[in-house]
C-alpha cells in the first residue's frame, strides 16, 4: 500500500514541487554567494602570488582549484535542473493547449454533425447526405490518431513524468501548500483529458446514430422510389390500352362481345395494382413514422399515382358497363336484334346516343 502510494502521480508531483522549491532556494543561495566566491578567488590569487613557489602556495593553489571546480559543478547542475524544469513546464503548456484545441474541435464537429439533420425527403437528398457524412467520418478517422496520441501522452506524463514548474502556469496563492497545488494541477490536467475522451466517444456515437438514420432512410426511400417507378410503368401500360379504346358507338355489334372480353381481361390485369398502390402508401407512412418529411416531389408522385389508379379503375368499370348495356340492348340475343333481323337487309346506323343499330 505504501509502495503504491509512493508511485502515484500525485505523490510524484508533490515531491517534485518540493524539489522545485529546493532548486529555487539553491539558485538563490548561489546568486547570494557569487560575490563571496569572486572575493575568495581574487584574494586567494593575490596571496598565491605573494607566496612564490613554497609548499603553502602549492596547498593554496590546490584548494583554490578545488573550490573553482566545485563552484563550476554547482552552477552547471543548477542550470541543468533549471533547464529540465523549464522543459517540463513547456511540455505541460503544450499538453494543456493540445487538450483545449481538441475540445474546441470536438465541439465544432458535433455542431457540424447536428446541422446535417434533418433527413432528406427523397432518395437523391438522402444520398447526398450520405456522401457528406462519409466525408465527415473520414475526418474523424484522420483525427483519431491525434486524439489517441495526445491522451496517451497525458497519461504517460501523469504517471512517469509528473508536472513540473506548474506555479508558472496556474497562479495559485503563494500560501497554498505544494502538495495541494500538485493535487490541483493533476486534477485539472486529468479533467481535461477525461473531457476529451468523453466528447470523442459522444461524437462517435452521434455519428453512428446519424449513419443509422441515413441507412434507414436510404433503404426506405429507395424502396419507395423503386415501387413508385414499377407502379408508374404498369399504369402507363394500362393507360396505353385505355387510350386505344374506340367509342362504344363506333363498334360493330358483332364485335361487342370481343371488346367486352378484352376489357374484362384488362380489369383482371390491373386488379393486383391495388396492392402496389397500398404498398407505396405504406412505405410513405413508414418514412413518416421515422420522422422523415417527404419532399414535394415524393408527395406529388404519390398523389399522381393514387389519382391515376382511381381514374383507371373508374374508366375500366365504365367501359365494362357501357359494353354490357350495348351488348344487352343490341346484341344477337336482344329483342331489338330479333325484331329487326326478319325484315331483310339492314344498314348500319348510329343512334343519337351513339348506340349502333341497323336500318333498311
Amino acid at each position: 500500500m505504501q509502495q503504491d502510494q509512493c508511485c502515484s502521480p500525485r505523490f510524484k508531483l508533490k515531491m517534485l514541487h518540493r524539489k522545485t522549491y529546493h532548486v529555487k532556494d539553491l539558485q538563490g543561495e548561489i546568486e547570494a554567494h557569487t560575490d563571496i566566491y569572486h572575493n575568495l578567488d581574487e584574494n586567494g590569487q593575490k596571496i598565491l602570488r605573494s607566496l612564490d613557489n613554497s609548499d603553502e602556495a602549492t596547498l593554496l593553489q590546490r584548494r583554490l582549484d578545488n573550490m573553482n571546480f566545485k563552484w563550476s559543478e554547482l552552477r552547471k547542475k543548477s542550470l541543468n535542473i533549471r533547464s529540465h524544469l523549464e522543459a517540463s513546464s513547456d511540455q505541460w503548456k503544450r499538453l494543456q493547449l493540445s487538450l483545449q484545441e481538441l475540445l474546441v474541435w470536438l465541439q465544432l464537429k458535433d455542431d457540424e454533425l447536428s446541422r446535417q439533420a434533418p433527413i432528406g425527403g427523397d432518395f437523391p437528398a438522402v444520398q447526398k447526405q450520405n456522401d457528406v457524412h462519409r466525408a465527415f467520418k473520414r475526418e474523424l478517422k484522420t483525427k483519431e490518431p491525434v486524439i489517441m496520441s495526445t491522451l496517451e501522452t497525458v497519461r504517460i506524463f501523469l504517471t512517469e513524468q509528473p508536472l513540473e514548474g506548474v506555479e508558472k502556469l496556474y497562479q495559485e496563492p503563494r500560501e497554498l501548500p505544494p502538495d495541494q497545488r500538485a493535487q490541483t494541477v493533476t486534477r485539472l490536467l486529468r479533467k481535461q483529458a477525461e473531457e476529451v475522451d468523453t466528447e470523442w466517444e459522444k461524437l462517435n456515437l452521434h455519428s453512428a446514430d446519424w449513419q443509422r438514420k441515413i441507412d434507414e432512410a436510404l433503404q426506405g426511400q429507395q424502396e419507395l422510389q423503386e415501387a413508385a417507378d414499377a407502379l408508374d410503368l404498369k399504369l402507363r401500360q394500362a393507360e396505353m390500352i385505355k387510350g386505344s379504346w374506340q367509342p362504344v358507338g363506333d363498334l360493330l355489334i358483332d364485335s361487342l362481345q370481343d371488346h367486352l372480353e378484352k376489357v374484362k381481361v384488362l380489369r383482371g390485369e390491373i386488379a393486383p395494382l391495388k396492392e402496389n398502390v397500398n404498398h407505396i402508401n405504406d412505405l410513405a407512412r413508414q418514412l413518416t413514422t421515422l420522422g422523415i418529411q417527404l419532399s414535394p416531389y415524393n408527395l406529388s408522385t404519390l398523389e399522381d399515382l393514387n389519382t391515376r389508379w382511381k381514374l383507371l379503375q373508374v374508366a375500366v368499370e365504365d367501359r365494362v358497363r357501357q359494353l354490357h348495356e350495348a351488348h344487352r340492348d343490341f346484341g344477337p340475343a336482344s329483342q331489338h336484334f330479333l325484331s329487326t333481323s326478319v325484315q331483310g337487309p339492314w344498314e348500319r346506323a348510329i343512334s343519337p346516343n351513339k348506340v349502333p343499330y341497323y336500318i333498311k
